[in-house]
């Protein structure tokens, strides 16, 4: 037990410092001056189409080549690289968008691994993101910044490759045999509505949590603990999860937040409980998806992750001021709940046909 929380924390840890570095980068893009009007914005865009949508093929070669940490570690090495990029917008964003994509897969597969089908661990992993985004486009302009989160990451590289070298022989993807890389197993009906069901609510999920802007989340600290919410939120999820099950879980998390939303535009205690428990399906629905492609994880991951990208297309159309209503933010929460209930409720159907 212990190897394993030394894999999550480790790669939860580095989770934080490449989500900060990376958003210390973009920030700095987004607020220089000398770039053409909308040339930063472009960029932006650009890392995070590399950032999330490379997942799912990036998975799919991390899956074949069973490296998973290695992957995580040349991660790392690209981030801290594209700070040599900073004064040109949209290399700069490219390298550190593919960086973090090949981070995320990496550490993404391994505590997966480690979890063994449970949602505790991945949801202690995916949690810390939010923070280290945070801080880093809180704290972007600080000089001493860029050298400091560049020697960490080069730290974090070192560390990455010793923990290959520890857990190579425990704790490593059993891929089945395949001719191509690009392959994934054939789904039955049921299997396929899970899936889209599963995809359907992270891209909601990152759809609303794009446009919660929220009055009293104007200084510093309420933004704080609003992150800190969403962390918890993530993190928690997963530990009550495997407790309680995973389909009572999402459905009851969620419907708490539909009925916080409403008081959440103008009340902060309900904000913030709106969004820990609006957060507490994540580590559920990957877990879920993983463990439907248990050969497959880096892709599960990675599709997983895409459809983060998806869902934020609408926003970054232009339609973030219609969806934050609460009419809007109210239903489409419902029937989120009502989508992953449907999905939580084949997947359990299923698991209990395989255990027989």
């Amino acid at each position: 037990m212990n190897k394993k929380l030394t894999i999550t924390g480790v790669y939860s840890l580095m989770h934080a410092l490449v989500d900060m570095s990376c958003a210390v980068l973009f920030t700095g893009v987004l607020t220089n001056s000398g770039y053409a009007a909308g040339y930063g914005a472009f960029a932006v865009l650009a890392y995070d189409f590399f950032a999330f949508v490379l997942q799912f093929p990036f998975g799919m070669i991390a899956d074949r080549l069973n490296r998973n940490a290695l992957v995580s570690a040349l991660g790392c090495v690209l981030v801290g690289a594209a700070f040599a990029f900073r004064m040109c917008a949209f290399p700069a964003c490219i390298v550190a968008g593919i960086g973090n994509a090949l981070f995320h897969v990496g550490g993404g597969v391994d505590v997966l691994n480690v979890s063994e089908g449970k949602a505790s661990l991945s949801g202690v992993y995916v949690s810390t993101g939010a923070m280290g985004l945070y801080l880093g486009i809180q704290w972007y302009h600080k000089a001493y910044l860029i050298p400091c989160l560049a020697g960490a990451l080069a730290a974090g590289t070192v560390l990455l490759v010793w923990l290959f070298r520890k857990i190579r022989r425990d704790y490593q993807v059993k891929n089945a045999a395949c001719e191509r890389i690009f392959e994934l197993p054939e789904l039955t009906s049921e299997q396929h509505l899970i899936v889209v069901c599963l995809l359907l609510t992270v891209c909601v999920r990152s759809c609303l949590g794009m446009v919660m802007g929220f009055t009293w989340k104007s200084g510093f600290y309420t933004g704080l603990a609003a992150v800190a919410a969403v962390v918890l939120g993530k993190a928690c999820g997963g530990i009550i999860g495997d407790r309680l099950g995973w389909k009572k879980t999402s459905v009851t998390s969620l419907v708490i937040a539909a009925v916080l939303f409403y008081p959440a535009f103008d009340n902060m205690i309900c904000g913030l409980f709106a969004l820990f428990f609006f957060n507490m399906t994540m580590p559920i629905t990957l877990t879920a998806m993983a463990n439907l492609f248990p050969k497959r994880m880096g892709a599960a991951f990675g599709v997983t992750s895409a459809a983060l990208f998806v869902g934020a297309v609408p926003v970054f159309l232009g339609y973030g001021g219609m969806i934050f209503q609460r009419p809007v933010l109210i239903g489409t929460t419902l029937a989120s709940a009502a989508v992953l209930f449907c999905g939580l409720w084949y997947y359990g159907k299923i698991k209990a046909i395989t255990e027989e």
